[in-house]
């Protein structure tokens, strides 16, 4: 009964007319043929048509069609009935001619109106120049090398140091591929890599290499900034494919056998790309101030959101530096505030898409700043320097000074406290509730001649106490002096301190869970530790001379084992799957522990 019923109600659905439909007549073909091969045509119409016209086809021969087909579904959602039909118009069509060609748009009449469909672009390459071997296939062996390989190509192979460049892998094909079975990529430790992100899945199109036609499809592409200059050597990539293969059967002793009988088997071929040479030129010595890293084509732009404020009211310093390079590596710019202003650690966000061309976007720095006092107060013009690989200089540009005018607030009283400073009044000293100083009116005591502290004995022995705490500072100072003079000194004893600054950022990103920001706050904190405590250049860092150079300061195995495994996890764990926050903290739990234990073992 009830499946009467629903029959009723869907015949009556189909009886009702569904909302009309604007026409659609789209064409698609192949993006890419070879010359001679045969190819498919479709046009597909939503709505009934007639009398379709195909536009002259110069280079193209067709072989058949059209053929029509058709379609239609009916859904019910929500009580709402809609309709889909669907007409489809199908020629077959050879190619003739190598070249890239556009066809025009075909038409065809839909109630007594002509409607038009898009425009096609092919691609026609070159023919094999000679015939498929297909002695393999019918083997059932791996194919031959020249039938299945890749390529590893980077973009430029000259460049300078944190100057990007994108590494293509590309498949080659003339089997018919099942999947991947095993990747090994190189290990690119004297690079920061970063993914590009193109459609899912591989795109595939046609290409005539030296008289043969593949199907090429790009595998991956990275975007590398390499981190030291010199001959850097990439080693070769290996994938291993699995085939899909025709297998060759023998004579068959039923039908039945035939029937059942798999025509196809896999196989596994695994394919080796070239290694590949990239020359890094270090950048140019006289690195003008105010240079923090950049790499690229950047500008940088400085404003305040608003210069009229009153005592106590914060202010917005922002600074954004845009244009393509690399924004992540810039370190924030340095800026004088005025004396009489709070200022707070900037905030720091990315807006950056990885492109081809490098990292594209913007990075922006907010500082909040609180003024104290009343006054007209100038933030000196801000000096931003990067390199340009383009110009093979450096390029230098400065934000104007910026005025901000503060007034006095309503809660800025001299009643507040017991003094007010001299450059909020005009008076030096205020004493609040005693403006007349009384006399005393008790008895004085009087003391004989020759019993008063001045001019005796203990008188001048405590002279000689401020002179020689003088001395003491004077030679305190001079040490001091010499040990600022001394930069390389002066990096490796304020290591630790730079290095638990960088590490509050980690800790920020901690919170908030940007797992890829955290553990690149961590590798550079670790990075920038290890280059100032072994004083050594961080262009020239790397594992292999830093266990070294930690190994001769009597560093014991253990800590460096540490160290070493957490620079593994940082580079790793940038690019695996989102791990939890519980690891996060322990990795960065473990990094403060290391570096303490660094600071105890190393003497310098």
């Amino acid at each position: 009964m009830r499946l009467f019923i629903l029959s009723i109600l869907l015949f009556a659905a189909g009886l009702i007319p569904g909302k009309a439909q604007d026409v659609s007549f789209t064409g698609r073909a192949q993006s890419a043929v070879a010359v001679g091969d045969k190819f498919q045509l479709v046009y597909t119409l939503n709505k009934e048509g007639s009398d379709i016209r195909l536009p002259a086809l110069q280079d193209f021969q067709i072989l058949m069609g059209p053929s029509t087909s058709y379609s239609t579904s009916t859904s019910i959602i929500n009580g709402q009935v809609s309709r889909e039909t669907s007409y489809t118009f199908t020629f077959i069509l050879k190619a003739l001619k190598e070249g890239q060609y556009t066809l025009p748009p075909a038409t065809i009449k839909v109630d007594d109106k002509k409607v038009e469909s898009n425009a096609i672009s092919i691609k026609v390459v070159k023919g094999d120049a000679r015939p498929h071997n297909q002695s393999t296939e019918a083997s059932g062996s791996a194919p031959d090398d020249d039938d299945l390989f890749i390529t590893v190509t980077p973009s430029k192979k000259n460049v300078y140091q944190g100057e990007s460049l994108v590494l293509t892998t590309k498949i080659y094909t003339k089997v018919q591929l099942d999947g991947l079975s095993d990747i090994k990529q190189p290990e690119l430790a004297a690079f920061i890599t970063q993914e590009l992100k193109g459609k899912e899945g591989i795109s595939w199109t046609m290409e005539n290499v030296k008289g043969r036609t593949y199907n090429v499809g790009v595998y991956e592409q990275k975007l590398l900034f390499p981190q030291k200059s010199g001959r850097l050597e990439i080693e070769p990539t290996e994938i291993e494919f699995m085939v899909r293969q025709r297998v060759a059967r023998s004579r068959s002793r039923s039908i039945f056998d035939d029937f059942f009988e798999s025509n196809y088997r896999t196989v596994k071929k695994r394919v080796k790309s070239k290694p590949i040479t990239i020359q890094v030129k270090p950048l140019p010595g006289n690195r003008p101030k105010g240079y923090t890293g950049g790499v690229g084509q950047l500008n940088m732009e400085a404003r305040v959101n608003k210069t009229q404020v009153g005592v106590n009211d914060g202010v917005t310093l922002t600074v954004v530096v845009s244009g393509t390079g690399n924004h992540k590596f810039i370190e924030e710019p340095e800026i004088k505030f005025p004396a009489d202003f709070d200022d707070f650690d900037a905030k720091i966000n990315n807006d950056i898409n990885n492109t081809a061309r490098g990292m594209k976007g913007s990075k922006t720095y907010e500082y909040l700043m609180i003024p104290r006092h009343a006054g007209t107060f100038t933030i000196a013009p801000i000096t931003f320097s990067y390199f340009d690989p383009a110009k093979g200089s450096y390029q230098t540009q400065a934000s104007d000074p910026i005025t901000i005018t503060v007034e006095k607030g309503e809660g800025e009283q001299a009643g507040t406290s017991g003094i007010v400073r001299a450059n909020v009044t005009k008076e030096n000293v205020k004493f609040i509730g005693k403006d007349i100083r009384f006399i005393k009116t008790d008895k004085t005591q009087l003391k004989p001649i020759g019993t008063f502290f001045m001019g005796s004995l203990s008188f001048y022995l405590s002279l000689l106490v401020p002179l020689s705490l003088f001395i003491l500072l004077f030679i305190i100072n001079q040490k001091r002096m010499k040990e600022n003079a001394n930069a390389t000194l002066m990096r490796t004893k304020k290591a630790n301190k730079v290095a638990i600054k960088r590490l509050k950022k980690a800790a920020h990103f901690l919170k908030t869970g940007e797992k890829e920001a955290f553990y690149e706050e961590v590798l550079r904190a670790l990075w920038g530790y290890l280059s100032d405590k072994l004083s050594l250049p961080l262009s020239e860092l790397s594992k292999d001379n830093a266990g070294e150079v930690l190994s001769q300061s009597n560093v014991s195995d253990t800590v460096i084992h540490e160290i070493m495994s957490i620079l593994d996890t940082c580079e790793f764990a940038r690019y695996a799957p989102a791990s939890g926050t519980g690891e996060m903290d322990k990795l960065y739990k473990q990094t403060i522990a290391t570096i303490s234990q660094l600071e105890n073992q190393i003497k310098r």
